[in-house]
């Protein structure tokens, strides 16, 4: 633990040792720093995480959940990321201020309840959202309320909530200053709602932000701002995440509209910051099939799931850049002839493996696409009614039309690999429909899926069935979040001849 940035201030005077109780003349005090956790990982393979809370919050939240299973923290330490955890000046540990604060005890819960798209409060009880995610029961709402944490220098007392933005800002760019200094890599700030305003700020005070993730942070930075200035100077790649329950299509849900607006601009922004040569994205999980998240989406009952994606949007977009990590071993170079990478990808993920095979062999991609695309409706699993939910249900359903089943060449290609989700423990069944239109006579065959948690299971047999022809080999399945190397390590163990 140590802390970074923050002032100090000093009293006229001179010290009256013979007082020394009493005496506050010429005496010092530490104020406005970051007080920060860190943990690193026995095998250390991605680039270190800085995270940020947001307001009336503290580090707590990223290390656990109300209902007691690994956080956010531990879920990245797991992946090979260091994570550095942040109590904001004059927050949680960091409590000392230059400025002197009242607190409140006007008791508040149901409004941040209802504010963090939990639910709502009826009849003197609180209530979910349909399809929630958060985690229930009385004891979890207890440990969920009582995370919550004062600030010292907001006068909370007389209805004040302003945060010093430019305060925090410096403490965090301190902290990642103080991480390079430690690892010689840049970091992955990781902000979280209120904590959006300081983590753009930052951007102005250090050189070592490898990429910005924000979770449903309060606004996106103006055009015209500072803030955004120095993001596309400094050219670093951010996405935002929103989760579930958010715009006017959710009349049920109060605070769906204002969050529907914050999050219109993460999309002004996205559009004018891509078109200046930036890189920017806006993930909203429904759309990626992934329901029923609230404002705490790193403490719900899918926290691990949402990690995977974030993770795999950090290996595609930051990597392992500004760091001392080794990079991907370089493939030889192929001479067994022509390599094919066929992949459906509903997420990303088994897309950015095919890339990476794609990289390692100097083969070819071809993407598997339904001429009916899948929404983020059709995808939730968790909806009997849902368009995959019918298909698994019904497997004559799964036969489909895709917009293109012939590869130019084909006769040309000696080796095909053939990428895909599990879906139910099987090959997501689009690629049924591409196996079933080609012939894979003469060609090595090499199946790879990709999943957070199911395994390759009995898919790779099962293609190779419905194919009828080819030699097909063992798949392997990777994690939704793999890194380059990883998938080139195992390309070059295949040996192709």
């Amino acid at each position: 633990m140590f802390s970074a940035g923050g002032t100090v201030l000093t009293s006229d005077g001179t010290f009256d040792v013979s007082n020394y109780y009493m005496s506050r003349e010429g005496s010092t005090s530490h104020v406005d720093h970051a007080n920060v956790f860190y943990q690193i990982p026995a095998e250390e393979s991605g680039l270190p995480m800085v995270f940020l809370h947001g307001y009336g919050q503290s580090r707590m939240g990223w290390m656990t959940t109300p209902d007691g299973r690994p956080g956010w923290s531990d879920l990245f330490l797991r992946m090979g990321h260091s994570v550095f955890l942040i109590d904001q000046p004059r927050r949680g540990e960091a409590g000392q201020t230059s400025v002197a604060g009242t607190i409140s005890t006007e008791p508040s819960d149901q409004t941040w309840y209802t504010q963090f798209r939990i639910g709502t409060y009826l009849d003197n009880a609180f209530t979910y959202n349909e399809g929630s995610q958060f985690p229930t029961g009385e004891d979890v709402l207890d440990q969920f309320f009582r995370q919550m944490t004062p600030d010292t220098a907001m006068d909370s007392a007389n209805g004040d909530q302003n945060i010093d933005t430019t305060v925090v800002a410096q403490a965090v760019a301190a902290t990642i200053d103080e991480v390079y200094a430690r690892t010689g890599k840049d970091s992955v700030l990781v902000t979280h709602s209120q904590g959006g305003m300081p983590g753009w700020e930052t951007a102005r005070y250090t050189d070592h932000i490898a990429a910005i993730v924000a979770i449903e942070p309060g606004m996106a930075p103006m055009v015209d701002s500072e803030d955004y200035a120095a993001l596309l100077e400094k050219n670093i790649p951010v996405t935002f995440y929103y989760g579930d329950y958010i715009g006017e299509e959710f009349p049920a849900v109060p605070a769906a509209g204002m969050w529907g607006m914050m999050a219109s601009s993460a999309d002004a922004f996205t559009a004018a910051y891509t078109a200046a040569g930036g890189s920017s994205t806006v993930v909203h999980l429904p759309e990626e099939g992934i329901t029923g998240n609230d404002h705490f989406m790193f403490q719900d009952l899918n926290n691990d799931v949402i990690a995977d994606h974030v993770e795999a949007w950090i290996q595609n977009h930051a990597g392992v850049s500004g760091s001392t990590t080794p990079q991907a071993p370089a493939a030889p170079e192929n001479e067994g002839g022509k390599s094919l990478v066929v992949y459906y990808s509903a997420t990303g993920s088994t897309e950015a493996v095919a890339g990476y095979i794609a990289n390692a062999t100097g083969g070819d991609t071809f993407a598997i696409t339904p001429a009916e695309p899948y929404s983020s409706a059709d995808l939730n699993w968790t909806d009997s009614e849902s368009r995959v939910s019918r298909e698994h249900d019904d497997p004559s359903l799964r036969t489909m039309e895709l917009t293109e089943t012939t590869v130019d060449g084909w006769e040309d290609y000696d080796t095909v690999f053939i990428g895909y989700p599990i879906w139910w423990g099987i090959a997501a069944w689009p690629v049924d429909n591409f196996i079933n239109a080609n012939d894979f006579t003469g060609k090595t065959v090499i199946p790879f899926c990709t999943s957070s948690s199911s395994g390759l299971g009995e898919s790779g047999e099962l293609l190779a069935e419905l194919a009828g022809t080819g030699d097909w080999q063992e798949g392997q399945r990777f994690h939704s979040s793999v890194a380059e190397a990883d998938v080139v390590e195992w390309v070059n163990g295949l040996n192709l001849q």
